[in-house]
C-alpha cells in the first residue's frame, strides 16, 4: 500500500515539476498571466521546486538518516509554500481564469493550504511531531492537486474538439474542483488511517504515539 502511494505520489509530483517547467513555452492560457508576470513567475518556478523537494520529506529513511537535512529543507519548504500558497491566492482571486467559482475555490483551498503550512510549522516548533505530520501532508496533498488537474484537464481538452473560451473556463473550474477535494479527501483518509494510536504512559500522565513502520 505504501509503495503505491509512494509510485503515485512520485509520478504526480513530476507531472507538476514538468508542468512548471514548460509553463513558458507555450501561451500563457490566462491572460492575466502577462499582467502580472513577476507574481506568476514566483508562483511557477517555486512551484516546481516544492513539488520537487517535498516528497522526499516523507521518506522516513532520510528523515531519521538525516535529520539535519530534514530539517532545514523542512523550514525552506515552509518559506517556498507560504509564497506558493500566497501567489496562488492573488492569481486566483485577482486574475481568474474561470471567473467566480475559481474565487471560490482557489480562496478555499489556497487559505487551507496556507493555514495548514502554518499549523504544521507551529506543530513542530512544539514538538508536536504526529500532529506536524498530519498538517503537512494536508499541505502536501493540496499542492499536489494542480498535477492531478492536469492529468484531467488535457485530455478533457482532447476530448471536447476545438474548445470555445467558456467550455475551456468550465472545464479548467471542473478539473481544479475535482483534483482538489480527491487530493484533500485522500490525505485525510491516509492521516485516519496511519493515525499513531495513543497509548498511555506508565504514568498515565500522558498520552504517546506508537511508532509505525515504513513512512511516517
Amino acid at each position: 500500500m505504501r509503495w503505491l502511494l509512494g509510485a503515485v505520489v512520485g509520478f504526480l509530483a513530476l507531472v507538476g515539476i514538468i508542468a512548471s517547467a514548460t509553463h513558458y513555452l507555450q501561451e500563457p492560457y490566462n491572460p492575466g498571466f502577462r499582467e502580472y508576470p513577476v507574481i506568476v513567475a514566483l508562483h511557477v518556478v517555486l512551484g516546481g521546486v516544492y513539488l520537487a523537494l517535498a516528497p522526499f520529506q516523507f521518506v522516513k529513511r532520510i528523515r531519521s538518516r538525516h535529520p539535519g537535512y530534514h530539517r532545514w529543507v523542512g523550514r525552506m519548504l515552509v518559506s517556498i509554500g507560504l509564497v506558493v500558497g500566497a501567489t496562488a491566492l492573488f492569481m486566483g482571486l485577482v486574475i481568474p481564469f474561470s471567473g467566480w467559482i475559481e474565487r471560490a475555490y482557489i480562496g478555499l483551498f489556497g487559505t487551507f493550504f496556507l493555514l495548514a503550512l502554518i499549523q504544521g510549522f507551529l506543530h513542530v516548533r512544539a514538538k508536536r511531531v504526529a500532529l506536524h505530520r498530519e498538517w503537512m501532508i494536508r499541505a502536501f496533498a493540496i499542492g499536489l492537486a494542480v498535477a492531478t488537474m492536469h492529468l484531467i484537464f488535457v485530455p478533457a481538452i482532447i476530448v471536447v474538439a476545438d474548445p470555445t473560451q467558456s467550455q475551456l473556463q468550465a472545464l479548467s473550474a471542473a478539473s481544479f474542483l475535482v483534483a482538489f477535494v480527491v487530493h484533500a479527501s485522500v490525505a485525510e483518509a491516509w492521516i485516519r488511517l496511519t493515525r499513531k494510536r495513543r497509548v498511555p504512559e506508565a504514568s498515565g500522565a500522558k498520552a504517546a504515539y506508537e511508532p509505525i513502520p515504513g513512512r511516517g
